[in-house]
């Protein structure tokens, strides 16, 4: 029986330190994609910093850190609708992130258009920071890691049957587990896949009460400002703003987060 649990125990480590050195491994391999956008960045060439990581994103080096040296880059040439946008992208892949955070509250601090005050309540920020911080990537991992354990407690179920009650409660825990984890993950990816938030990057977008530019203009919002898609139609689209209000505009003054 102590040969069997030791055995169970030795597959157990070895699946943790596979995850951690491939994690580790991932880490590696981007950083040296855009070493060189990086230094141009340090040189204080920011334009030319800016094409090197929107190249390292076209060859699918795609993380956090990347979007976020890309929204400094923009932010030092000038391009604070880029900026803004390039920090979003980074929240979302590193929601718990402080410098991001930072930099995104700053970035909209300066911007044109201000962002209304957040009126919800503590329960219900604590709620969405808490979505926020569980990332596709940990959601995914503790997935591995709870079905990895279901596993190792039905060995255990097996081999160790003295301790048959103590290894039941941990299948069921790991199942809830590996469950929640499942489940949070396909709603992360379904929001993923029909996000609607957008940046301004025009200088100026005009917002009209139907789909042409012969429609009466209802609002105008500047580079930087964050809205909601609803609707598209042709070159035209519906989009509403954080404070409610809705409008047409034209689909090439704006890109998805």
């Amino acid at each position: 029986m102590d040969s069997g649990f030791k055995r169970c125990a030795c597959w157990i480590w070895l699946f943790l330190a596979c995850i951690f050195s491939v994690s580790k491994v991932g880490a590696s391999s981007n950083s040296n994609a855009y070493n060189r956008a990086n230094d141009l960045y340090r040189k204080g060439q920011y334009l030319a910093a800016v094409g090197e990581y929107e190249k390292a994103l076209g060859q699918g080096v795609v993380n956090g850190y990347l979007y976020y040296n890309l929204g400094n880059a923009y932010y030092k040439s000038g391009q604070i609708g880029r900026a803004i946008l390039s920090y979003e992208r980074a929240t979302r892949l590193l929601p718990d992130d402080d410098d991001i955070g930072a930099n995104l509250r700053f970035a909209n601090a300066v911007k044109k258009d201000k962002e209304p005050e957040d009126a919800s309540g503590v329960v219900e920020k604590s709620i969405v920071r808490l979505y926020k911080a569980l990332s596709e990537r940990r959601l995914a991992l503790f997935g591995s890691l709870s079905l990895f354990c279901i596993l190792g407690a039905g060995v255990g179920l097996i081999y160790v049957p003295t301790n048959r009650m103590l290894w039941i409660v941990l299948l069921v825990f790991w199942g809830i587990c590996m469950s929640s984890s499942a489940f949070l993950l396909g709603a992360k990816v379904m929001a993923y896949k029909t996000n609607t938030d957008a940046i301004v990057l025009a200088d100026e977008l005009l917002g009209r009460s139907g789909p042409g530019s012969d429609f009466l203009q209802v609002f105008t919002i500047h580079e930087g400002t964050k809205v909601a898609i609803q609707r598209i139609e042709g070159e035209w689209m519906l989009i509403r703003l954080t404070n409610g209000v809705g409008g047409w505009v034209s689909r090439d003054g704006l890109e998805r987060i």
